[in-house]
């Protein structure tokens, strides 16, 4: 299907007049949003850009609006924007932590207001719980509490509540072996 659409492309390029019209108009260089993932860490952005009267452009991001970045150039005005977005926290890392993403175990978490702290809760391993002022650092704490736990465990010979697929992949998410 797809060969015969870019074949079809191929042989009947689109004018360009009619360019606007063309399907995925975000890979244009011209277009104004442009969805954004950083190498790195995996944040996904997206960045607006639009030129002004005096030929130069400003750019912003979607996800932080009072972010704006002014150059001559589009891509130049995109880049900075993009910089100074990624020197800003990312509130929500902890959707990409190991611990949120994996299926050996279910981690509870919750805002305890008295407290002004994220309260998570392991059920599986004995209703272990531990908490931290960000969702991502009770995420961290919790995880170094399982490798704590995992390790007094096998270290005393005592069997851990879990099948030996779910203990392995427990392991690689919290960064055991």
């Amino acid at each position: 299907m797809i060969e015969v659409m870019l074949r079809l492309l191929l042989k009947n390029p689109v004018a360009p007049e009619l360019q606007h019209h063309a399907p995925f108009p975000h890979l244009n260089p011209d277009y104004p949003l442009k969805s954004r993932i950083e190498a790195k860490t995996g944040r996904r952005f997206q960045i607006l850009s639009l030129p002004e009267r005096g030929g130069s452009f400003v750019a912003s991001v979607a996800e932080a609006p009072k972010i704006l970045a002014y150059d001559r150039s589009r891509k130049a005005a995109e880049k900075k924007a993009a910089q100074r977005f990624l020197k800003t926290p990312d509130l929500f890392a902890y959707e990409r932590h190991p611990l949120a993403t994996t299926k050996a175990v279910e981690v509870k978490m919750e805002y305890d207001g008295d407290a002004k702290a994220w309260v998570t809760y392991v059920k599986e391993l004995r209703g272990m719980s531990t908490f931290g002022d960000r969702e991502s650092s009770a995420l961290d704490n919790t995880a170094e509490m399982i490798r704590g736990y995992v390790r007094s465990m096998e270290a005393n010979g005592k069997k851990i509540p879990l099948s030996a697929l779910r203990l392995a992949e427990l392991k690689r998410a919290v960064g055991l072996r």
